[in-house]
C-alpha cells in the first residue's frame, strides 16, 4: 500500500512538471494504479466515481453563472462599472485606482472567476490609468487584487466547487463570502487611499477642468443599476430560501439573457459566442472534475487521508495551531497551481482531519475558499498575473507586478489570520441566515 502512495504522489508531480493538464494527470495516475496494484477489473471504480461526481445537483449551477457571466460581457457591462466608478472617484487622489479594486471585483464576482474581470479591466482601467501618470506598480496592483475577490464574493465557481467536495452547502458559503470579500476591497482601497496621501505622484487626481459634472455623474447610475440588480435578484433569491443556488443561477442566467435583449447588444455572433465561452468554461470544470473523481476513489482506496491524518496525531496539532498547518499548506500550494486542482488534490486528503478536529468545519472550509483566491495573487505564479501579463501595456513585466502585489499579499495574509483568530464573526451571518 505505501508503494501505491508513493507512485500516487510522485506520479501526480512528475505529471504536472512535464505540464500535462491536471485533469490527466490525476486519471492517468489513478488509472495506472488501479491497474498495477488492485487489477483491471477495479477500473470500475473509477466510472462509478465518475458517474457519482457528475450527478452532483449543485454542479448544475456552473454553466448558467458561466452563462449568465457571458450575456452581461456582452453588454458591456465591465465598461458601464468603471464608468460609473471612474466618474465619481477619479476626483480623488488614487480613485481610479480605487475605482479599479471596485469594479474588478464587480466584474469577477458577477462571472464567477477572476480570469475574466483581471483581462477585461487590464484592458480597460490599466491603460487609463497609465496614461494619467500613476505608477506601474500601483496601477497593475487594483487589477491583480480585484480580480482575485471575485471568487470570495458571490456567486462563486470555487465554492460550488468546494460544497462539492466536502459537503458544505454552497449557499452557506455564498452568504459567508460576502464579508470578507467586501471587507477586503475595502481594505484594499484604504491602502491606496492612504499609500496617495503620503505619495501622492503615485496616483494623482484627474484635473479638475476635466471632471465630469454631477448632471454626468448621476447619468451613468442608469448603465450599471439593471446588472447589479441582477446580481442582487440572484443572491437575494438563496438569502431569501426562495431559490437553491442551482435554481438561482437559472434565473440569473435567464435576466442577464433578457438584459442583453433590451440594451440591443445581443445580436446572433454575441449569442453564438456566448454560448460558445459557456460550453467551454463549463467542458474544462467537468473535465477537472472527473480528474479530481478518480483522484478522491484512490486516495480512500490507498488510505492515503489515514497515513496523513495518523502524522497529525502523532505532532497532536489541533484547533489554530492545525489550522494555520493548513493555510500554510493552501497558501504555498496557491504559489503554483490553480484554485481548482489544490481542492482536488488537498480536501480529499484534509477533509476527515478537518471533521475529526475541534476546528468549525463550515468556517474553516471557507476560510480555505479564501486562501484560494490568495493564491491566484502570490508570487511566483499567481495565475492573476500570467493574465494581467497577457494584455498589459508595454513596460509591464512580471517584474512590476511582483512589486505591485506584495502590499496586497501581506494585507491578505493578515485579514485571513484575524479571521482564524476570530471565526465566529465570519460565521455569524450565514449561520444567523441559515438557521445553524
Amino acid at each position: 500500500m505505501s508503494a501505491s502512495i508513493v507512485i500516487l504522489l510522485v506520479g501526480l508531480v512528475a505529471l504536472m512538471a512535464l505540464g500535462i493538464p491536471i485533469c490527466f494527470a490525476l486519471m492517468s495516475v489513478s488509472s495506472v494504479i488501479l491497474i498495477l496494484f488492485f487489477g483491471p477489473a477495479q477500473m470500475n471504480i473509477l466510472n462509478a466515481a465518475f458517474v457519482n461526481q457528475m450527478q452532483s445537483d449543485s454542479l448544475l449551477a456552473i454553466p448558467m453563472f458561466a452563462l449568465m457571466a457571458a450575456f452581461l460581457q456582452t453588454s458591456g457591462i465591465g465598461s458601464d462599472i468603471y464608468e460609473f466608478f471612474h466618474k465619481w472617484m477619479g476626483g480623488i487622489k488614487g480613485g481610479l485606482a480605487m475605482a479599479t479594486v471596485a469594479t474588478t471585483a464587480v466584474i469577477a464576482a458577477m462571472s464567477g472567476v477572476a480570469a475574466t474581470a483581471t483581462i477585461s479591466m487590464g484592458l480597460i482601467a490599466l491603460p487609463e490609468m497609465i496614461k494619467r501618470g500613476y505608477d506601474k506598480s500601483l496601477a497593475c496592483g487594483p487589477v491583480l487584487s480585484g480580480g482575485c475577490l471575485g471568487p470570495i464574493i458571490p456567486p462563486s465557481t470555487i465554492m460550488i466547487i468546494m460544497a462539492s467536495y466536502t459537503g458544505v452547502s454552497a449557499g452557506w458559503l455564498f452568504m459567508g463570502g460576502v464579508l470578507p470579500g467586501v471587507g477586503l476591497a475595502i481594505l484594499f482601497i484604504i491602502y491606496i487611499g492612504i499609500r496617495c496621501i503620503i505619495t501622492p505622484s503615485l496616483g494623482p487626481a484627474i484635473p479638475k477642468e476635466e471632471r465630469p459634472t454631477w448632471g454626468e455623474k448621476f447619468k451613468v447610475f442608469g448603465k450599471v443599476v439593471i446588472p447589479i440588480g441582477i446580481i442582487v435578484l440572484v443572491l437575494g433569491c438563496i438569502y431569501a430560501g426562495i431559490a437553491t443556488p442551482t435554481e438561482a443561477s437559472g434565473v440569473g442566467a435567464t435576466a442577464s439573457l433578457l438584459y442583453a435583449l433590451l440594451s440591443r447588444k445581443l445580436t446572433f455572433r454575441n449569442l453564438r459566442d456566448s454560448l460558445v465561452q459557456t460550453m467551454e468554461v463549463s467542458a474544462m470544470l467537468m473535465w477537472i472534475l472527473m480528474g479530481g473523481a478518480a483522484y478522491n476513489s484512490l486516495v480512500n482506496i490507498t488510505r492515503l487521508s489515514d497515513v496523513v491524518a495518523n502524522a497529525f496525531r502523532s505532532a497532536q496539532l489541533d484547533g489554530l495551531p492545525l489550522m494555520l498547518v493548513i493555510f500554510a499548506l493552501f497558501f504555498v500550494m496557491g504559489m503554483f497551481l490553480d484554485t481548482t486542482p489544490i481542492i482536488m488534490i488537498a480536501i480529499p486528503i484534509l477533509l476527515p482531519i478537518i471533521k475529526a478536529s475541534s476546528l468549525d468545519l463550515h468556517a474553516t472550509i471557507l476560510i480555505l475558499c479564501i486562501t484560494l483566491c490568495l493564491g491566484m495573487i502570490t508570487p511566483p505564479f499567481g495565475i492573476n498575473m500570467f493574465y494581467l501579463l497577457g494584455v498589459a501595456p508595454p513596460g509591464i513585466d512580471t517584474k512590476v507586478m511582483y512589486k505591485a502585489v506584495m502590499p496586497y499579499v501581506v494585507i491578505f495574509v493578515v485579514a485571513l489570520v484575524f479571521m482564524m483568530l476570530f471565526p465566529q464573526i465570519i460565521v455569524a451571518f450565514p449561520n444567523s441566515a441559515m438557521g445553524y
